[in-house]
């Protein structure tokens, strides 16, 4: 009886401990966000007339999100931040170069429309999700790795785009490169440039305000991706009320070619090691599309405002899920408590 009380009791001890460790990643600043970002899309799709106010200043938001979610890299040593070295170069062309190719393959031989091929073309050339690093180290795996390959594929994120639509260009698509190189030199150029301008000021900073500073940068990526968010469920909705087989389609779609794209990564990537092989999948299956229809918009057809939108769904509801499966693992999270002194990334 004695042995049976005191294995009740260790029981009940671990259980105990693991719901506190649950509840306590659940009212973290980051799982919070998450939330907070999800109700953001869910209340664009119940109340249309938010969605629809929001709509002319998703674009805006979307360029003050990459602004904001850029700030807490720039005390960051620069080979943290670019490194092109064999490893990457394979991550990163097999992400930009390779799986575009498989796609537009898969899409031609299941016969999909001209229209459906060129969004998984912006899927599969879009960068790595900047929350990906972020993913990466809830999982264990190597977030420095991740980072690095964000960033590389985010700058050869507009060739691969421009190449792969050029060469593939359907009835569909209109694509204009005046316009297609001004919206890079926006979204991408401007935000990279304004980091490489604000490194040597933040690198003199004191800790303090640097934490500071992080903070409300986080805060601000969480307002202005609530608006970007929320705005293009204006797309979503109006499409939804048309043509609701049409959004599950889209979403359907979205869900499976990240999934697709991080398996057969797993598959190739295996050979080179476990952690970098699941490095590489969340670096290649977490896509920015939201970037993708800010460089291409209205180019290749109207569905993408529809299918950007759809895709944040799983965007914001992956972290919030592996988050809360993490914390309900004690052992997981143990690991990952290891981190906890490191400078946050993302709101993820």
């Amino acid at each position: 009886m004695p042995l049976e009380v005191a294995a009740t009791t260790a029981i009940a001890r671990i259980e105990s401990g693991a719901n506190v460790k649950f509840w306590k990643v659940f009212c973290e600043e980051r799982t919070f966000a998450v939330l907070v970002l999800a109700s953001g899309i869910f209340v664009g799709l119940g109340v249309p007339s938010i969605a629809d106010f929001l709509r002319p200043w998703a674009l805006h938001a979307l360029f003050l999100v990459i602004i904001f979610s850029l700030v807490p890299f720039a005390r960051l040593p620069a080979n943290d931040l670019i490194a092109i070295d064999r490893d990457i170069l394979r991550i990163v062309l097999w992400q930009q170069v390779v799986l575009p190719c498989i796609v537009i393959a898969a899409g031609v031989v299941a016969k999909f429309p001209d229209s459906v091929i060129l969004l998984m073309i912006v899927t599969a050339c879009s960068g790595t999700l900047f929350s990906s690093p972020a993913l990466a180290e809830i999982l264990g795996f190597d977030r420095e790795r991740a980072l690095q390959a964000m960033v590389l594929s985010t700058l050869f994120m507009p060739v691969s785009l421009f190449l792969f639509l050029s060469a593939f260009i359907g009835a569909q698509a209109n694509l204009d490169l005046g316009t297609y190189g001004l919206r890079t030199l926006i979204f991408l150029v401007a935000p990279f440039l304004l980091l490489a301008l604000y490194r040597p000021l933040a690198r003199s900073m004191s800790d303090g305000a640097t934490r500071k500073i992080g903070l409300a940068s986080r805060w601000a990526t969480i307002l202005a991706l609530l608006v970007f968010g929320t705005g293009l469920m204006s797309a979503v909705s109006d499409r939804l009320d048309a043509n609701p087989a049409k959004v599950a389609f889209l979403l359907a779609l979205a869900t499976s070619l990240c999934l697709v794209m991080m398996a057969l990564t797993i598959v190739v990537m295996y050979r080179f090691g476990r952690r970098e092989a699941l490095t590489a999948s969340i670096v290649a299956g977490f896509r920015n599309i939201g970037l993708g229809f800010a460089l291409v918009g209205e180019m290749v057809g109207p569905d993408l405002a529809v299918y950007a939108g759809v895709s944040l769904i799983p965007v914001f509801m992956a972290p919030l899920i592996l988050r809360l499966t993490m914390a309900a693992n004690p052992a997981a999270m143990g690991d990952n408590d290891k981190c906890g002194n490191r400078e946050a990334q993302s709101v993820f």
